[in-house]
């Protein structure tokens, strides 16, 4: 592996990510050519860098104010800080990293005459930067998503979860029924890897498992049994509940708006060996002639309960994107009132942090349909403690939940029921 193609390909994805608001990982990352020449080894590489950069973007501005009397043009500042973090976070040797940079800041325009700048700093950086390093606070959450946090948790534990947000994540496998590996599991029965190709891990060629973070699938396992339920998935793509929900024996019926997030289904479900029947459309335009035992809801949101995997988030969202998804929340939790059958379940989940995504749409939800009530949940069941239980009976996950484990996602469940009033009258 050449790492000095990965750390241009980092650069550019930086780039893209603080200049252009694109996610990486939604972008089309080979229109970059600094990317599309990289080979597989490479490219892993540079995600990997510029996912590192953004979540100690700014540890790495508070490091370089000791360095630096005067910060230098963006585009010189982005190498600078991607040496920093190999060198302090991923303690890459000294001298590939600082020549590499050089040799990158003489690439830019007007970048030959920073690179003696850019050598300095590097190498004092590498001499006594990692001793500074390791006293600066983790990157702080942007406002919309902080003061909500702290009014809801407390300052304490707001800063317990940028703290988590700053590690590199692990990765959640779900393994069918009958395939589990006699390995250590999470309380939840989730396999948990830190490192490594995901595909060439044990299981994947034959379907026995599905990347899944252990907080996601928890709404499924709160359902009990599922054999021969018939199931509406809102939103289901890419999958990860839709397939437990079949390999539970739920007879299920998945929806999703979007036709390439719907493809991304599809390959899940033949990977996996499991069938079920995909409808492509939006919730409102969907008509049905039944109602469905169960129906699950895992509403667009924020997402800011995926930030440690998604450290691109903060850079790009703000408050008024989420009062747009709060409405259309509204709307979407009143639409799949219509499709449960009455004595029905409706499991409503968000991977957001933030309570008006969670606890206070539910309560406006059931001050409004007197016909819903909520369903204590089994948090025991799921490995989970009395921690999490939240308003109106739900649940609510943080991200500084199993540090012993190394955290786990933010993640707001709620599991209502509809009134069967025929029955009640019989």
């Amino acid at each position: 592996m050449n790492n000095i193609n990965s750390r241009r390909a980092a650069l550019s994805l930086l780039a893209m990510v603080i200049d252009q608001g694109v996610m990486i990982t939604s972008a089309k990352k080979e229109n970059i050519e600094s990317y599309r020449l990289c080979n597989a080894k490479e490219k892993r590489a540079a995600v990997r860098l510029s996912m590192d950069c953004l979540r100690n973007y700014q540890p790495s501005q508070m490091l370089l104010k000791s360095y630096l009397t005067k910060m230098p043009p963006q585009p010189l500042l982005r190498i600078i800080i991607i040496g920093v973090i190999e060198l302090c976070v991923n303690k890459a040797a000294a001298h590939g990293v600082v020549n590499d940079s050089v040799k990158l800041a003489h690439e830019l325009k007007r970048g030959p005459s920073f690179s003696g700048l850019v050598n300095a700093v590097l190498r004092k950086i590498s001499r006594d930067g990692i001793n500074v390093w390791s006293g600066i606070r983790p990157q702080s959450l942007p406002i919309w998503i902080g003061r909500p946090l702290k009014q809801q948790h407390g300052k304490i534990i707001q800063k317990k979860i940028e703290a988590v947000h700053s590690k590199i994540p692990p990765i959640d496998l779900t393994f069918k029924a009958g395939g589990e590996k006699n390995e250590e599991k999470l309380p939840n029965g989730s396999l948990r890897v830190w490192k490594g190709a995901i595909a060439k891990y044990p299981g994947y060629e034959e379907g026995q498992w599905w990347v899944q973070d252990a907080a996601a699938s928890i709404p499924v396992k709160l359902l009990g049994n599922l054999r021969g339920k018939s199931v509406l998935d809102l939103c289901a793509a890419p999958g990860g509940k839709t397939m437990q929900l079949l390999d539970a024996g739920a007879n299920v019926t998945a929806l999703d708006i979007s036709r390439n997030r719907m493809k991304i289904l599809k390959e899940n479900l033949e990977r996996v060996n499991l069938d079920a029947n995909l409808v492509t459309t939006d919730i409102f335009s969907y008509k049905v002639g039944e109602e469905y035992d169960i129906v699950l809801l895992d509403a667009p949101c924020s997402a800011t309960g995926t930030i440690r995997r998604h450290p691109d988030l903060p850079f790009l969202k703000g408050q008024e994107e989420l009062d747009i998804l709060v409405t259309l929340q509204k709307k979407m939790l009143g639409r799949a009132r219509e499709f449960v059958k009455p004595g029905g379940h409706i499991l409503y989940c968000t991977c957001s942090l933030l309570y008006d995504e969670g606890e206070y749409q539910i309560e406006d939800f059931l001050l409004n349909n007197s016909d819903i009530y909520p369903v204590k949940i089994d948090y025991v069941s799921v490995g989970l403690s009395k921690e999490c239980e939240s308003l109106n009976k739900s649940i609510r996950t943080r991200p500084d939940f199993w540090s012993e484990y190394g955290g786990m996602d933010g993640f707001f469940i709620s599991h209502l029921r509809k009134k069967d009033l025929l029955a009640n009258k019989n």
